[in-house]
């Protein structure tokens, strides 16, 4: 089996990860190797993968639009174009059993869809108004399988796609060690600084439990972070770490109480869930996007959204649950290998339906 996967162009893909989907992407290149499957990946230059095609390589000498004087066009998204169309000559004459799409771009979405080889996009992230454009685009003759990573992201699409097939995101477990043991009393919050993740709410909880806090990502000078976030670092229940890198993410998170799964958004993968729970550590989280499709009540509880009393009284009662439990249920739900194995199922039944068709 041969198959190309196509990153999003924005990050490379080497650790320490920019973001979830550049460390999922990652992941399934490696396992796909292991597994004996050859994997082409076009992605950022500086990505760590073998066979790699760099997505920047026309564009590696300075800028190549400085010679247009004009307030009216967006380089970047040019540029962004420019990038996905060169792929895809390469695409067709590399003779590939499967092309497999991980990028944000709306322009692999259209011309894969003229594609001859069998062309899968996996859509990570709500639908924006490109990927809406893309999907009109092509919906009267779609010639693509779409995966989602959720089941609360299929209903979003399901206005424009009929039933993908859906196959959550995991982690790759031996990148987190639990501890069984804490005795810590303090919870914790990480990820993104943004209004959309609302660590906020995370101190709010906190403090309303009388629990301290640790809070760990980037974005500490954002005007969300000055406004909501640094006034509420006066308190001595809460420290800010700032961004870590993921071996001490996992050092800070299994030795924590609970984390404290404070979006306000509709989060479709929601990796920090899986991340903690492998970690040992029980997870509160809001009744929003795939939370409730991770979590059961054996390893953490859902709260009613933005209800911070709610999620309080469940810190401050967060010793019933087994950390114990937490990992074995992460090994069952969250790991990569099931994830991996679903991949690979799902390109050889469309390598049988192309082998049947010719």
């Amino acid at each position: 089996m041969k198959i190309a996967i196509i990153a999003d162009h924005r990050h490379a893909l080497k650790k320490p990860y920019a973001g979830g989907l550049a460390m999922v992407t990652h992941k399934i290149v490696q396992k796909l190797s292991e597994k004996g499957i050859q994997v082409d990946v076009y992605a950022k230059s500086g990505s760590e993968c073998d066979h790699l095609h760099a997505l920047d390589e026309h564009f590696a000498d300075g800028n190549p639009f400085s010679c247009i004087h004009s307030e009216n066009y967006n380089p970047t998204a040019l540029k962004n174009s420019i990038i996905y169309a060169e792929i895809f000559q390469d695409l067709e004459r590399n003779e590939y059993d499967i092309v497999h799409n991980h990028s944000l771009h709306y322009l692999p979405i259209i011309l894969g869809n003229r594609l001859k080889t069998r062309f899968v996009t996996t859509l990570h992230t709500m639908a924006f108004p490109e990927i809406k454009f893309a999907l009109d685009y092509i919906k009267k003759a779609s010639n693509q399988e779409f995966i989602v990573v959720s089941e609360s992201l299929r209903n979003q699409y399901s206005k424009f796609l009929n039933f993908p097939k859906v196959i959550r995101n995991a982690i790759d477990l031996n990148d987190w060690q639990p501890n069984f043991e804490t005795d810590n009393e303090y919870c914790m919050w990480y990820g993104s600084i943004c209004k959309q993740k609302a660590p906020h709410l995370a101190i709010e909880v906190a403090i309303k439990a009388n629990k301290p806090i640790i809070l760990a990502g980037r974005g500490k000078n954002s005007e969300y972070f000055e406004r909501f976030v640094a006034p509420l670092l006066k308190n001595p229940l809460v420290s800010y770490v700032g961004e870590q890198e993921r071996s001490q993410i996992n050092r800070l998170l299994r030795n924590a109480s609970a984390l404290l799964f404070t979006s306000v958004w509709d989060e479709p993968s929601a990796l920090g869930i899986s991340e903690s729970l492998a970690s040992g550590t029980p997870v509160l989280s809001w009744d929003k996007g795939v939370a409730s499709e991770i979590l059961s009540e054996e390893v953490g509880q859902i709260c009613e959204p933005i209800n911070t009393n709610e999620m309080a009284e469940a810190l401050r009662n967060i010793d019933k649950f087994d950390r114990k439990t937490c990992r074995k249920y992460a090994e069952e739900h969250c790991n990569i290998n099931n994830m991996i194995a679903e991949y690979i199922q799902f390109y050889e039944s469309l390598i049988e339906e192309s082998t049947e068709v010719y």
